[in-house]
């Protein structure tokens, strides 16, 4: 749990930072979004009852089929199309947004502004109606079914309440207008149907009558006698019965043409497949029918000729007419039965209702045309009859049956006709409108939706920052705390937190200019004895003075894995806390290639250990004092073209051995040791190593790689110093340093934030 506490800790800055942008841009986007309203419409699609149902499949199934063909019907483009131009066309329409007719308000100039940015070249242009429909469509528009009903609600949004509240209903009527036309076009073809063919016979009618008329005073005839005119209008009635079954047969095929223009390709097929099905039964059935047609024609033939029992013969007529029912509504219970056993037939792709009455018509017009073929023959047969009179009277007979039958056929068709109106101008369809829209109040706007936005807003802002910084942990493979290096499997001899220069410039009491003081400033043990970083560097030293229990530790050497990590600055510190306690100490700066040592002391650099190796000045020549008591130093001297040789050699064993004799403690500061070989070279002749990383910026797998290079040549590392270790940014476990300071100081804890923060910033190599 600390672990993850310090990571936030140490992410704190993100974490902030992104909340806040987070947290800006939500409270920007949500108070300058304009507001969208919604209001919804109310309708039920009600099926009509009455028709053979196609598929016997379960009402559940039934009902959401229905729903769904009104779903699409509802989002199709067709109506979408109807309700555009509806409003273009009404007295609102210069105030409706969706026609693009209005703009945004002032405070939304901010994205115009960015559009045109973006796109610089875009021009105000009139909104194509494409356009607008296609807007309509995905982005105004939602169709909602009411679950287990047969209620759709219709909702619209809008960026007024009046304007969602208009189109909603402007929607919904010419949805229910559509439905009608629908429902009325199968009556609407009929009646064309029948309106062409009244004229038509209307023409016949009058053509026939004007001949009669003709023929009566040229021929000077006026009357046929009794038997023959009987004659002519049992001819005349059955004429008439054909052309009414010809003309229900005609307006039949009108009828299946217009429903079967709903149907999709798919659907015809099986339409067809339905049609043409057929069994061995099936034709029984058929023949059964035809049968049955020709005795009714006969009975009514013989009921009109006839003096029998009139009730009688109507009886058997009727008893007739119901066995022909029954037949015509196995027929189609048959061939439904044989399509719905189809293996490779979906019940679900078909409208069964529409197929169902195709069917149904289909079946009807076989009956009719069988109905037709039986009186046809029973009008030659009366024609044979008038046939057989004489020429003038024949000719007079055939005149007036065809106005008979032209005057019959045309009351018939009128019959019809107005009947067909009365069923057109009936029909109310199939949707009914429940609720019609409301305009929403102005405090209610569906978007943006405030306490949401900002409750999310909140959220991500934290998580986005959260996870960032968990991120940038999980990528990040440097060391920062004790704890990391000790996971690693290696021992911490003590870490040391960021020293400030240019802040211990104001501590120190030394005059000079300003360089002077950068570089004193680095001796932070000496200038600051019991500021909490000096009493680090002790606890180093106590560490390292009890870091092996059985031999004594006289010669150290300090390196780091890479440059930058502060094993300059940490040696010449922990060589000043082992003078300060009276030990006399050596410094030896065995950096061969970027000394920095005489610099940090301010002494000259050009006698050191270089000149010494090779025999050209003798140790007491190098040795340096400096300020600090029991503290000397040796500098690097003369910088030679080949280091590692040179540290390697014997005069460099019998160095060491010298500078024993003479020193309690000798520091060798060395180059990084995966830079060079030279630290490697020196780590087999001291009594330990340390090896200094920076918290923060040393790699752990540079870590590694040093300690395989010092395990490779048996080097005594004594352990890890984990240096610059920011305290301010860390969490839980370096908190001791202010306890360090506390007992240092004797000033009370009010002080110690004021003293421990100019260390936090930068540390100096």
């Amino acid at each position: 749990m600390n672990d993850y506490l310090a990571v936030l800790y140490r992410g704190r800055l993100i974490i902030a930072l992104s909340f806040f942008l987070v947290m800006a841009v939500t409270v920007y986007v949500t108070f300058t979004t304009q507001p969208v309203y919604e209001a919804s419409a109310w309708v039920m699609y009600e099926e009509q009852g009455g028709v053979q149902q196609m598929f016997e499949m379960s009402s559940f199934i039934k009902k959401e089929t229905m729903i769904n063909n009104q779903v699409i019907i509802l989002k199709s483009r067709r109506l979408a199309e109807n309700v555009i131009r509806e409003l273009q066309a009404s007295p609102h329409a210069d105030s409706l947004w969706i026609l693009g007719n209005r703009k945004e308000d002032a405070r939304f100039s901010l994205r115009e502004w960015l559009m045109s940015v973006i796109r610089p070249e875009r021009e105000e242009t009139e909104t194509d109606f494409a356009d607008i429909v296609d807007h309509f469509r995905k982005n105004v528009i939602t169709v909602a079914p009411q679950r287990d009903t047969d209620v759709i609600e219709l909702k619209v949004q809008a960026f007024s309440p009046f304007e969602a509240a208009y189109i909603a209903n402007t929607w919904m009527k010419l949805y229910r207008k559509l439905d009608i036309e629908e429902s009325t076009s199968e009556v609407k073809e009929v009646g064309t149907f029948l309106e062409d063919k009244l004229a038509e016979v209307e023409e016949s009618l009058k053509a026939s009558e004007q001949a009669l008329k003709d023929f009566k005073e040229s021929e000077n005839v006026t009357e046929l006698t009794g038997e023959t005119q009987a004659l002519i209008e049992k001819a005349a009635e059955f004429e008439s019965l054909y052309q009414s079954a010809r003309t229900d047969y005609e307006a039949n095929l009108k009828r299946i043409a217009t429903l079967e223009g709903q149907l999709d390709n798919n659907q015809k097929k099986i339409l067809k497949s339905a049609t043409s099905a057929s069994s061995e039964f099936i034709k029984q059935l058929e023949l059964q029918r035809a049968t049955l047609a020709g005795e009714i024609a006969a009975m009514e033939q013989q009921l009109k000729s006839s003096n029998l029992d009139a009730g009688y013969q109507k009886g058997l007529l009727e008893e007739r007419k119901e066995r022909l029912k029954g037949l015509q509504e196995k027929i189609v219970t048959e061939k439904q039965d044989m399509i719905q056993s189809g293996v490779a037939f979906d019940p679900l792709a078909v409208n069964s209702d529409l197929m169902g009455t195709i069917l149904s018509l289909n079946a009807e017009n076989d009956y009719l045309k069988e109905k037709a073929d039986a009186l046809w023959g029973i009008v030659i047969q009366y024609r044979d009859e008038l046939n057989k009179l004489p020429s003038k009277s024949l000719r007079l007979a055939v005149l007036q049956r065809e106005a008979t039958v032209n005057n019959t056929i045309y009351s018939m068709i009128r019959q019809k006709y107005e009947e067909n109106r009365i069923v057109e101008a009936g029909e109310i369809g199939q949707v009914r409108i429940i609720d019609l829209a409301r305009p929403p109040a102005m405090d209610e706007p569906i978007k943006p939706k405030k306490k949401m936005n900002l409750l999310l807003g909140f959220m991500l802002g934290l998580g986005l920052g959260v996870g960032i910084t968990f991120g940038r942990e999980y990528m990040d493979s440097s060391l920062k705390t004790i704890e990391d290096v000790e996971r690693m499997g290696m021992a911490v001899l003590g870490s040391i937190p960021l020293i400030a220069p240019h802040a211990m410039e104001r501590t120190v009491k030394e005059n000079g200019n300003g360089e002077i003081k950068r570089l004193q400033s680095r001796l932070i043990t000496h200038f600051a004895p019991k500021s909490p970083i000096s009493e680090a560097y002790r606890t180093l030293r106590t560490n390292i003075l009890y870091s092996k229990a059985d031999s004594r530790v006289q010669t150290v050497l300090v390196s780091s894995s890479g440059p930058g990590e502060g094993k300059s600055t940490s040696i010449c510190n922990l060589a000043i806390a082992f003078a300060q306690m009276g030990t006399k100490t050596l410094i030896i700066d065995a950096d061969l290639r970027r000394p920095v040592q005489h610099g940090i002391f301010e002494v000259e650099r050009n006698i050191g250990l270089t000149n010494v190796l090779v025999g050209n000045t003798s140790l007491e020549e190098a040795i340096k004092s400096t300020p600090v008591t029991n503290l000397d130093l040796i500098t690097s001297g003369t910088l030679p073209p080949n280091p590692s040789e040179l540290l390697a050699s014997q005069a460099m064993d019998d160095f060491i051995k010298k500078v024993k004799k003479q020193y309690n403690m000798v520091l060798f500061d060395s180059p990084p040791i995966i830079a060079v070989t030279d630290a490697c070279v020196m780590a087999r002749k001291m009594d330990g190593v340390i090896v200094v990383i920076k918290s923060g910026e040393t790699n752990a797998d540079a870590l590694s790689r040093a300690m395989v290079l010092l395990n490779n040549v048996n080097a005594g590392v004594l352990g890890i110093t984990v240096n610059g270790v920011d305290v301010d940014r860390m969490y839980g476990s370096y908190y001791y340093y202010y306890h360090y300071y506390y007992y240092g100081d004797g000033k009370g804890k009010k002080k110690m934030r004021k003293i421990v923060n100019p260390f936090r910033k930068v540390h100096m190599d």
